[in-house]
């Protein structure tokens, strides 16, 4: 008896033990198998409140590993994953998630790794990966009656959702997270993503007060991180509102208590607002010490948002104080942290796309497979003469699906190649001008939305008519593919170069000031002075004129843009030809485009 009580004193000692250290024991020093379980719920409850006291729990539990129960070993296997995710370390995260997503036996948990790992494969832009396990989280959530774990799952598929540009649906899982709150949760998680999704599909024209509701039962339950992604969200939609002194005071108040949440990707998107907001209010000083710090803390080797802002405030403070190099050299960065950030845009959607195509396809494979099989089955039960007669069916029908697949290819690749041509001018390849106009007002909307300039350049080429009539309409094309292709030398991959009409052509630059088109403008007179005509007339000399217009002088709308342009192009024909003039909203002569913008 007292050998028993000696040997059970210490036991109990250690529970004890455990529950004032706020369950840190492991299963081997509290030699009871079950309290690995209460520590990795325990773990599981505070790894967002208290991440410090989550990753002492985890490593204590590491240790012991290869003891613990399956489903414990996996429990553990997903919360170092989730672990990772959080600080970081991206690959090791992956990795851990991956294996509970595929292994794990327990659904819900599969479940919950498939939702993180939505999380990881997003923020490390393997969008195609994301989407994939997106659509398994998707087919798994019917079977899931673990609130807590819905509740994650219809989280993370809104974000991705909505970083793909699916806003409809993003709102929708947001709006069920609102709706059916898991236990212990409340209207914040669903709130933020619904307020992100609703501010990034520029659908935000008035703060709903059930944000800043939802904002304080965040701050009340220790919701820091979406607390605090709201604000980042509140904060944008005032500066954009014209009101940077409020955006910068919603940040401010939080940003301290923001550092020591451990949350860089957050971090930084404060800081790139704040940058904006300081830049408006004309504190050059702030402004440069946000923008700093927001691309510091961005990522690295990555194009994010609050990289290209960074960038953009960095440039116009230096211009502002006049120190040319530094504002170039930070202007070649924000052009490159720009394009990469729009490409890393496309590429979601992409993903997206290729994703739910696999999809279709495969659904179409297995209803086919489905039909073949129905229809064996049914032969099957005929006699002999009716399976032959089933066979012959069955070729025919084969043979009618195999015409109509290739019927519907054919089609197809038809619709693409008109697609094309539709969208093409048939002697130079460049865009014609419907597509030109959709593809310039397309640009010209985005700019109006993130505040960068573009301008419109109108050209054509100098007595073309004398060309033609001399020489005869071959050299006049030969002419106009000539002058098409010097141009496509000179201008940028994201510039617009259409052909609106005979020998006239439109290029729109967009993130542009006049005096940037005036000197693109002027680079392609000369380039088209400089080159010969055709190969058979090498004497025969062509030049241009030119007429810009800026969104600076003359808003965002094409139509005026056009008119405006085409007025100093009349100008540049008046004064003797070959040379650039810039637009004049001023004194707005009759024009081909004067009717169209006027109606």
């Amino acid at each position: 008896m007292k050998k028993a009580l000696r040997h059970a004193f210490p036991w109990l000692a250690t529970i004890l033990l455990m529950v004032c250290m706020g369950l840190r024991a492991t299963p081997d020093e509290a030699g009871n198998p079950s309290s690995a379980e209460a520590i990795l719920s325990r773990a599981d409850d505070i790894k967002i409140v208290d991440f410090q006291g989550f990753g002492r729990l985890l490593d204590d539990l590491a240790t012991h590993d290869a003891k613990l129960a399956p489903a414990d070993h996996w429990k553990l296997r997903f919360l170092q994953g989730w672990r990772y995710t959080w600080v970081g370390d991206y690959e090791n995260g992956r990795k851990a998630l991956e294996e509970v997503a595929d292994e794990a036996t327990d659904n819900v948990l599969r479940f919950r790794a498939m939702a993180t790992l939505i999380n990881l494969l997003g923020v490390g832009h393997r969008y195609q990966e994301a989407f994939v396990r997106l659509n398994q989280l998707q087919d798994l959530m019917p079977s899931i009656r673990d609130r807590k774990a819905r509740f994650q799952g219809l989280g993370e598929a809104s974000q991705l959702l909505s970083s793909a540009g699916q806003y409809e649906q993003a709102a929708a899982y947001a709006r069920e997270m609102m709706e059916n709150p898991a236990p212990g949760r409340t209207i914040c998680v669903g709130a933020q993503h619904l307020l992100r999704a609703e501010r990034e599909a520029n659908r935000l024209k008035t703060l709903d007060p059930m944000y800043l509701r939802a904002m304080e039962v965040c701050d009340t339950t220790g919701n820091d991180v979406f607390a605090d992604t709201m604000r980042a969200d509140i904060a944008a939609f005032h500066l954009r509102q014209g009101r940077p002194a409020e955006a910068v005071k919603i940040l401010t108040d939080s940003r301290d208590r923001l550092r020591a949440l451990n949350y860089p990707a957050l971090l930084t998107e404060y800081d790139a607002t704040l940058a904006q907001a300081y830049l408006k209010l004309g504190d050059v000083a702030n402004a440069r010490r946000f923008a700093l710090s927001a691309v510091a803390g961005s990522i690295k080797d990555e194009f994010t948002d609050p990289q290209r802002t960074g960038y953009s405030v960095l440039y116009e403070v230096e211009r502002r104080l006049g120190n040319a190099p530094a504002a170039l050299a930070y202007h070649e960065k924000y052009m490159e942290a720009d394009k990469g950030y729009l490409n890393d845009v496309s590429a979601r959607s992409l993903a997206f796309q290729i994703v739910d195509q696999q999809l279709l396809a495969r659904k179409a494979e297995v209803d086919a497979l489905n039909k073949q099989n129905e229809i064996l089955r049914l032969t099957g039960a005929l006699d002999r003469k009716e399976v032959e007669t089933g066979r012959l069916y069955i070729v025919v029908l084969l043979a009618s699906l195999g015409a109509i697949g290739w019927l519907l290819l054919w089609l197809r690749r038809s619709q693409l190649r008109f697609m094309k041509l539709a969208r093409r001018d048939g002697l130079t390849g460049i865009c014609n001008r419907e597509h030109f106009v959709e593809q310039a007002q397309r640009v010209l909307a985005y700019g109006a939305r993130s505040d960068r300039g573009a301008c419109l350049i109108l050209f054509d080429l100098d007595h073309f008519k004398a060309v033609n009539d001399t020489f005869g309409h071959a050299v006049g094309d030969e002419v106009l593919k000539r002058g098409v292709d010097v141009c496509r030398r000179a201008l940028h991959a994201c510039d617009v170069f259409g052909r609106l009409g005979g020998e006239e052509f439109a290029v729109l630059l967009p993130d542009c000031s006049p005096a940037q088109a005036r000197a693109r403008a002027e680079q392609l007179r000369l380039s088209i002075a400089a080159t010969s005509a055709t190969q058979a007339l090498p004497t025969l000399a062509v030049t241009a004129s030119f007429g810009i217009a800026g969104t600076m002088q003359c808003g965002f709308e094409l139509h005026r843009l056009l008119v405006v342009a085409d007025a100093a192009l009349y100008r540049a024909k008046r004064a003797g030809r070959n040379c650039v003039f810039m637009g004049d909203t001023g004194d707005i002569p009759d024009s081909p485009y004067l009717s169209e913008a006027r109606g």
